[in-house]
């Protein structure tokens, strides 16, 4: 979940439970955005603003105000969403659908489980030769670095030392070909006002090796080491395959 005092600051302790700074503490009532909650003590473990977890009824996390420090007038209301991508932008509207693994065909489905292209990176990595993306959370904190060779053509995760690879951004050929993604794989669809698309555009004349990573309070994790996600069922026998994902001898060199 992305500060709006601080720009790039990332909150990465987003759970429902309790803050230990909140155990046995007597909660105040506030309105907030509309919302009656119950607002924590301020947690300590944050110096970039006076930062207090809400909670509501049952006693969830819900989400967070925070105060700039100099100002305590100066504050913005964070809230946690169903979809990871709502929460991390702070965008309302964004909808979760079905899972990928069920817009692809049967074939698909079962050469990419055959070979253990089964979580975001190798998906990804196989499909880099065709216009298909996915976009994870951790993707849009930390975006990935694709190597192209200058001489075949070839594009990869990883730098490839038999190949005059140069490093640049992860491109995105085709929006309408591009899934934003959980680690479920369930597949998670913008709003029109999203800034999703320009947070995937690589800032002018910049180089994306050496983009930073965020400020936060504790490690995430990169698109290489997202833990493996539950398969769905498979798709059936019969083929309804999206139009949108090629077959693989057309994405997988």
């Amino acid at each position: 979940m992305l500060s709006r005092l601080k720009p790039g600051f990332l909150y990465t302790d987003i759970t429902p439970e309790i803050a230990e700074n909140d155990f046995d503490v007597e909660a105040d009532t506030w309105e907030m955005d509309g919302r009656e909650v119950y607002r924590g003590t301020r947690d300590m473990r944050y110096d970039h603003a006076n930062v207090f977890w809400l909670y509501d009824d049952a006693l969830e996390r819900v989400g967070c105000v925070e105060h700039n420090l100099a100002d305590h007038a100066d504050f913005a209301i964070l809230w946690f969403q169903d979809s990871e991508f709502g929460t991390l932008l702070q965008e309302d509207g964004w909808e979760m659908g079905d899972d990928l693994w069920s817009k692809i065909p049967r074939r698909v489905f079962d050469r990419f489980v055959n070979e253990g292209w089964t979580t975001p990176a190798p998906f990804l990595e196989h499909c880099l030769q065709g216009p298909v993306r996915i976009v994870t959370p951790s993707m849009l904190v930390v975006r990935p670095v694709m190597y192209t060779c200058q001489r075949c053509g070839k594009k990869s995760l990883r730098n490839d030392p038999t190949c005059e690879m140069l490093p640049g951004y992860l491109d995105f050929p085709d929006k309408a070909k591009t899934f934003c993604i959980d680690f479920d794989f369930v597949v998670h669809t913008p709003p029109s006002t999203s800034s999703l698309w320009s947070r995937l555009l690589p800032p002018p004349d910049d180089d994306s090796s050496q983009e930073q990573a965020p400020e936060q309070e504790q490690p995430t994790e990169s698109p290489n080491t997202e833990p493996t996600p539950p398969l769905s069922a498979p798709p059936p026998d019969q083929d309804t395959p999206d139009p949108r994902i090629p077959m693989p001898e057309e994405q997988v060199p």
